[in-house]
């Protein structure tokens, strides 16, 4: 039988990692452009445009029987897409902010698929902020760099 531990080019595959601190680069890239994506095509422009908190804020949580204080919620929705995500992305509180964003992903999955349209990309993204909640931010961040916080705790 053949041994795949022994050949150079399998290793590449079976490695706990490629090179010294690959976990870490992969969080940081994991950190830095599904966020920079979350702001560019969906925060900016909730954060914005106050006129569409209360849209917001109705459209998610009518969907669980809450009728009071939308525009309340369309703001933490907002904040979390548009001043949350930089959070993320520069490794700041990233855990708090990551809870924030998966909570948002959720409501927005599932007025999505309310609606009869695709949730893909709010599962993706919720996908991608639960693994940075368990992972936290990395060894580059500013979390490890000035509150001292363990890159895997």
């Amino acid at each position: 039988m053949l041994n795949l531990k022994k050949h150079k080019f399998f290793n590449l595959f079976i490695k706990k990692e490629l090179y010294p601190n690959s976990f870490d680069w992969g969080i940081l890239m994991l950190r830095v452009i599904p966020s920079f994506y979350m702001f560019y095509y969906h925060g900016i422009r909730k954060i914005s445009s106050t006129r569409s908190w209360e849209w917001l804020g109705e459209a998610a949580m009518s969907l669980v029987g809450i009728n009071f204080g939308f525009t309340f919620f369309g703001f933490l929705a907002a904040f979390s897409e548009g001043i949350l995500t930089w959070f993320v992305l520069f490794g700041i509180f990233t855990r708090l902010s990551s809870v924030f964003l998966i909570v948002t992903m959720f409501f927005a999955s599932i007025h999505h698929l309310v609606e009869g349209e695709t949730a893909e990309l709010a599962l993706i993204y919720f996908t991608i902020y639960i693994a940075l909640f368990i992972f936290g931010p990395g060894k580059y961040s500013i979390d490890k760099k000035f509150l001292n916080k363990e890159s895997r705790t």
